[in-house]
């Protein structure tokens, strides 16, 4: 075990850029001379790397491998300045060398890969006076506007491994869930409540931030620790800040299931569409994006929406969504009614407004605007999706 210096993560054997991911565990890349088929390690959206022209860094697989489909794994890729390492799985190597004497005062001895029952934990440690510490580490590799989030798409699994730490520390042993950020500037940690409430509202109601209050550390729960890397393009890592601030305190606004959302409709070929009081309306093929709110209930309303038969016609994405090639529900949990916000947004991002079309009962000119491409592969538009969760859930009052 290692404290302090530096850990190898990856090596760097090939410069090339991103081309497409045609799915999750598979990156196309170009090294100049051709495309590159490449392992991606990392199963989470990535919605903030994926777009064509990234600068990746590749490394070439071990020979016992030779048989696989892919020569390559897309390791890294630099990001706003910095190299952010994609190989999910190797942060429990910089854990262990890197950060888990500085969570766990006193350290001992440290078991990788603990058998407990019929679970498998990252790391058992024992302490000087004998406790036994259980932990689970988590990479976190979705950094924007000062914040730090995990996970970046649902994860079962990362709930399953808290609820069986929340038991097992009702048991004896103090549990832990360490989040190794990879790169970035982040100020704070929090769980993501927009990907993933059921997650975010169950870290809130069975974890801890180590620097809360006595009386929240109760017997039963899980602490929470966020540590920050920095990676360097040969795949060297470095413990930059070994304490990022936790805050759980999103967890009520994610049990509340309330907030705004965009729900993103293909239309694959121009139609000719009856919206109730607006008449026939043509739609070009092509993406339409639609701004809406969900005071309560809205995973619901999200799922209605995703649906495009067995529904009335209640609103005017109603009549649209049957003729939906594709549906995509980007939902932004908050207190505030965001949706004239968001529609403001579409239109400063160059969408052509569907006049009148989900605005009846404000003063906007459309809550439903068009783009010709697919808007997850407009970097701007990611990015005000990024802007609006990473900063919006920061209004936590419902005054």
């Amino acid at each position: 075990m290692a404290s302090g210096g530096s850990v190898k993560v990856f090596s760097h054997d090939r410069d090339a850029v991103f081309v497409r991911r045609p799915n999750r565990f598979l990156i196309i890349a170009h090294d100049g001379e051709a495309e590159l088929a490449c392992h991606c390690p990392n199963p989470g959206r990535l919605i903030e790397f994926v777009f064509p022209g990234m600068n990746l860094i590749l490394e070439k697989r071990a020979e016992t491998r030779s048989a696989a489909k892919t020569q390559w794994t897309a390791v890294g890729i630099h990001y706003h300045g910095t190299v952010a390492p994609l190989f999910s799985a190797r942060a429990n190597a910089v854990a262990e060398q890197l950060i888990l004497d500085k969570i766990i005062p006193g350290l001992r001895e440290v078991h990788a890969e603990f058998l407990l029952g019929g679970s498998r934990f990252d790391f058992l440690c024992i302490d000087q006076g004998g406790n036994r510490h259980l932990v689970e580490v988590k990479a976190c590799s979705l950094v924007e506007y000062g914040t730090a989030m995990f996970p970046d798409a649902p994860s079962l699994r990362a709930l399953k491994h808290l609820e069986e730490l929340a038991a097992l520390s009702r048991e004896g042993y103090i549990s832990h869930i360490l989040f190794v950020i990879v790169h970035g500037g982040p100020e704070r940690f929090i769980p993501n409540l927009h990907a993933d409430p059921a997650f975010a509202a169950a870290l809130s109601r069975l974890a801890y931030a180590p620097d809360m209050p006595e009386a929240a550390r109760k017997s039963g729960k899980t602490a929470v620790h966020a540590a920050l890397i920095r990676c360097n393009a040969q795949g060297r890592a470095v413990l930059a800040k070994p304490f990022v601030p936790v805050d759980l305190s999103c967890g009520a606004l994610a049990e509340q299931n309330r907030g705004g959302y965009l729900l993103l409709v293909e239309i694959p070929q121009s139609q000719a569409v009856p919206v109730g009081a607006l008449g026939t309306l043509t739609f070009s093929a092509g993406w339409y994006v639609y701004a809406g709110t969900a005071r309560k209930n809205l995973s619901q309303r999200l799922n209605r929406h995703l649906r495009k038969t067995r529904k009335g016609r209640h609103w005017h994405i109603d009549y649209l969504t049957p003729y939906a090639g594709k549906l995509k529900a980007l939902p932004i949990l908050s207190y505030r009614n965001l949706e004239c916000e968001l529609a403001h947004a579409l239109a400063a991002l160059g969408g052509r407004a569907v006049a009148g079309f989900g605005a009846s009962d404000c003063r906007c000119k459309s809550h439903c605007y068009y783009f010709a491409e697919p808007p997850m592969e407009n970097r701007r538009f990611v990015e005000t999706l990024l802007r609006f969760r990473h900063v919006e859930w920061r209004g936590l009052s419902e005054n």
